[in-house]
């Protein structure tokens, strides 16, 4: 009994020196009913950074609220404008950009796919669930690795629109990352029959630095790689 004893205050005594250095133990202590299954997302990164924000339950995704770029506020944002080529139809491109996997959108180098929650379905998307397809409402967490993966953070969007009579997606920024607005990615026909992909990205932080020296090329590289995705989605189409 004694032993017993000893052995549940040692094990208690060792979990509070672990909640005192790391705050996140002591939320899932006391969370243990987690409807986010945490085994089936792969970056450590949005592990914590759910965990962080307290985003383990459906509700707790619902809540959220997207921050994205106000037009009245038009002049504290900064621009950035890419475009890229893909040698398909139209109909073929945006075909891959509203059913491509988030698995195989987001899987490169830098990008990795954590996990999303779909407000309409109420649901989450894990690493090799069965996708039906892009739609409005749907709140991606995704891994960002910098400098050759010595930093990772991770950064979420929620996907606020689809247009698929003018081609058009848009992004916007969630709570809890550095950055603020939208972003609007549009397709257009070329003259040879192939098509031209607008990337269009309105943004701010705290940050002038960040806004102006690392957010341009971290982003121009993050974009890339995802519309690259795409394409090679596509050419197989």
């Amino acid at each position: 009994m004694f032993l017993n004893t000893l052995i549940v205050n040692s094990y208690s005594g060792f979990t509070l020196y672990l909640e005192a250095l790391f705050p996140l133990l002591k939320r899932i202590r006391k969370d243990l009913k987690m409807e986010l299954d945490f085994d089936k997302i792969r970056p450590i990164k949005v592990k914590q950074f759910l965990l962080k924000y307290g985003l383990t339950h459906k509700n707790q995704f619902a809540n959220l609220k997207p921050v994205c770029y106000q037009e009245a506020l038009n002049y504290t944002y900064r621009k950035h404008l890419q475009t890229f080529i893909i040698k398909k139809d139209i109909d073929t491109v945006w075909n891959t950009y509203a059913t491509i996997h988030p698995n195989e959108a987001w899987n490169g180098n830098m990008i990795s796919f954590g996990v999303q929650y779909s407000r309409r379905s109420h649901t989450f998307q894990y690493l090799n669930d069965p996708y039906s397809g892009m739609e409005k409402g749907q709140v991606l967490v995704l891994n960002l690795k910098l400098l050759w993966g010595m930093l990772n953070i991770a950064v979420a969007h929620e996907v606020a629109e689809i247009n698929a009579a003018e081609r058009v997606i848009k992004l916007c920024y969630m709570p809890g990352g550095a950055t603020e607005g939208s972003q609007w990615i549009t397709l257009n026909e070329t003259k040879e029959g192939f098509t031209e992909i607008s990337h269009l990205t309105y943004y701010k932080s705290k940050s002038n630095f960040r806004d102006t020296r690392l957010y341009p090329k971290l982003h121009t590289k993050a974009i890339a790689e995802f519309h690259e995705s795409v394409r090679r989605k596509a050419m197989l189409m």
